[in-house]
């Protein structure tokens, strides 16, 4: 591919994101060999919206294949430092099992559990399922769409008075569109993007984007640049809608 038709292309992936929970499908990947594999990563974060200052984030995905499923565990967590006071102030656990049926279709269920004090969210829960659909794979370019439905209960740390309120349930469609290319045998450029109505109340809504740029150091460590967008139309009143987190570090593949 051309240098400046690439060019093109992330020009136009990060505008399609600023103008558009955490992103479980950046952890998915695809394989053929039976058995466990993962990745554990460690990233440097800026953050700009309801809150700026430096973190560390600690994670990684165990993942088990199956053979024509594979189940996988993300843990995600963070800390860092906030006007020279140490905090600890997000963390989550997310196990998903997909079966597949065909080439292109697959089934998918998920329970999460997960909190974020910066957003004042204190414990958050939710079980779902739904269908994921690879419409495109070759060697260059993979493309994957999936909807599901989920049920969350959220605890919220906020006022009594709070229009919000503290403790609220909800039910959820979540769609998501995956992109990864292939900029060169050990580069990578991924983007998702996920939407997630909740049902009944279609106002009340959020999207996540994130772009991320991954190239192979060797076959054990991955260096990663990335940029993820999160929009809450409905937060409490105290929270800004918009979140923006800038990461750069390292994934280290078993």
């Amino acid at each position: 591919m051309k240098p400046n038709l690439l060019l093109l292309i992330i020009a136009l992936s990060i505008y399609t994101n600023l103008t558009a929970q955490i992103n479980t499908e950046k952890f998915r990947q695809d394989s053929a060999r039976i058995g466990f594999s993962g990745i554990a990563n460690v990233e440097i974060t800026a953050v700009s919206g309801n809150t700026d200052f430096q973190f560390i984030s600690l994670g990684g995905r165990l993942n088990y294949n199956w053979g024509v499923s594979y189940t996988f565990l993300v843990a995600d967590g963070g800390f860092g430092w906030d006007e020279g006071k140490r905090i600890f102030n997000q963390a989550l656990l997310h196990l998903r099992h997909v079966q597949s049926f065909t080439e292109l279709i697959q089934s998918e269920i998920f329970i999460q559990t997960d909190f974020n004090k910066k957003r004042l969210l204190n414990q958050r829960e939710l079980i779902g399922g739904g269908i994921r659909l690879r419409v495109l794979s070759n060697e260059k370019l993979k493309l994957r769409l999936g909807t599901s439905y989920f049920y969350e209960h959220e605890i919220y740390s906020v006022p009594a008075t709070s229009i919000h309120g503290s403790n609220k349930f909800a039910s959820r469609v979540s769609t998501y569109l995956t992109l990864e290319y292939q900029i060169a045998d050990y580069s990578n450029l991924v983007m998702i993007n996920y939407f997630q109505p909740q049902i009944g109340n279609w106002e009340d809504y959020r999207i996540i984007s994130d772009i991320s740029f991954i190239t192979s150091i060797s076959s054990f460590v991955d260096l990663k640049v990335s940029f993820n967008l999160r929009y809450d139309s409905k937060p409490p009143e105290t929270i800004k809608s918009t979140d923006t987190i800038t990461k750069f570090g390292f994934g280290f593949k078993f």
